[in-house]
């Protein structure tokens, strides 16, 4: 028998989910506002830098402009320096759960294609989030994030669309 309070339990497990489905939807949509719509305002932030696609400090960014202001997607999706972007999230932990906090840690697996010298490549990254967040008014948003790139590859693309030929309309 499923009890009032395990029903609470799996809506907002379902609900922090969809949060972080739409984070990667809206990265690899290039579309800067839905990804900024997961976060709350006073957010904090640390990517480990070890990327060569965003190599540099792991310093906290505090705030969601210097969230937004250090994701390097939307610029290298308008570039065309990255031709198209896809992100599979995987494994899935809700670590803890009271009131309107909760802590989780999820996998995903980022596919980027970019243009190497005249040969299109795609780096495979196994990233890391491992994210707290805070339901607010507008629903569970992330609040503080932990990015950690746990490794990566390159190979030769078979076949690429870029991003003007994605389409995001359901045909029918």
């Amino acid at each position: 028998m499923t009890t009032p309070k395990d029903l609470a339990y799996l809506i907002a497990k379902d609900d922090i989910k969809e949060v972080l489905a739409r984070y990667f939807q809206g990265l690899d949509r290039s579309d800067r506002a839905q990804v900024k719509d997961c976060f709350t305002d006073d957010v904090v932030s640390h990517y480990d830098g070890r990327s060569s696609m965003r190599s540099g400090d792991s310093s906290a960014r505090v705030g969601i402009d210097a969230l937004m202001n250090s994701l390097v997607t939307f610029d290298r999706h308008q570039s065309g320096e990255w031709k198209i972007t896809t992100h599979f999230m995987g494994n899935f932990s809700l670590l803890s759960l009271e009131d309107n906090l909760a802590q989780t840690e999820t996998n995903a697996i980022a596919y980027i294609v970019t243009d190497e010298h005249g040969t299109n490549t795609v780096t495979m990254r196994s990233l890391r989030y491992l994210d707290r967040l805070r339901k607010t008014p507008q629903g569970w948003k992330i609040c503080a994030r932990t990015h950690t790139l746990d490794w990566s590859a390159q190979t030769p693309t078979n076949f690429h669309i870029t991003m003007p030929q994605r389409v995001s309309v359901i045909h029918g």
